[in-house]
């Protein structure tokens, strides 16, 4: 082992003694923390690989989908004037981004990026909005297995009635196709997502939009079978007052148990504003 490491990422002061403890002929010794950068940060998502993130040679840590640092992982600790940090695909070892912190620096800041599995970029690239159209393109993460799914515009009818254990009654449902088979793994091309419009079918009854995400073979909802489990939180048009919108959804069935599940979204246009 190196009589020191390199750096201390910050966890807590506690961290300091978990990371920054090495051993000299048996002896503990602990580096000399020159300064301390409250002002560190690195955003940005990743799919199809892992990425590998090393500082001065030292692995900290790995990322996959969502990257951004929260609380006392935005401090950086400085035990020499420059520190050089790595990013690194996991499947091949390959260097993606290099960057060097300076301990004069106000800040320390990782620019947004977006890694596919094979190409690193700086931001993720998105078309314009065209007109009054909400259009929309789908990733399926394959880590949540490879059943292709099928993603729905559901129009739910319902009453509500208190007396019942669930009181939204839901009578009837008006299902308008999206997107039909998507494979996990794939981006979809950008797709235009339909106004909701129905037709009630009986009295006393309100209508409410879903998008929700189905099996593409067996047709049951994707995520435990369940319908709200597997409903995806993204934006409508509303005929006549929406301006048009395009986004870009990334979808995971992430595992809580054996047999339950619950289903990651990210809107990744929300994540890298222009």
């Amino acid at each position: 082992m190196n009589n020191k490491f390199k750096f201390i990422y910050l966890v807590a002061i506690l961290s300091v003694f978990l990371f920054g403890a090495c051993e000299k002929d048996g002896n503990h010794i602990m580096p000399i923390i020159k300064s301390v950068n409250d002002n560190f940060g690195i955003s940005g998502f990743v799919l199809g690989d892992t990425i590998e993130q090393y500082f001065d040679g030292v692995k900290m840590r790995e990322y996959y989908g969502q990257v951004r640092t929260t609380g006392s992982l935005s401090q950086l600790a400085f035990e020499k004037d420059e520190i050089n940090m790595e990013l690194k695909s996991k499947s091949t070892g390959k260097m993606l981004y290099r960057q060097t912190f300076n301990i004069n620096n106000k800040e320390n800041i990782v620019p947004g990026f977006y890694y596919d599995g094979l190409k690193f970029n700086k931001g993720y690239s998105y078309p314009d909005p065209q007109g009054d159209d909400y259009t929309a393109n789908f990733y399926l993460d394959p880590s949540g297995g490879s059943t292709p799914a099928d993603i729905n515009l559901d129009i739910l009818e319902y009453y509500y009635d208190s007396s019942k254990a669930d009181p939204i009654v839901v009578v009837n449902t008006t299902t308008i196709p999206i997107a039909e088979n998507v494979k996990p793994g794939e981006w979809t091309a950008y797709l235009k997502v339909p106004v909701p419009v129905a037709t009630p079918q009986q009295s006393g009854t309100e209508l409410y939009p879903i998008v929700v995400l189905r099996d593409a073979k067996t047709k049951e909802y994707y995520v435990n079978k369940n319908r709200d489990q597997s409903t995806i939180n993204m934006e409508l048009p509303y005929d006549g007052v929406s301006p048009g919108k395009v986004q870009s959804m990334y979808l995971n069935k992430k595992t809580v148990t054996a047999q339950m599940f619950f289903l990651e979204v990210f809107n990744l246009i929300q994540m890298f504003p222009r």
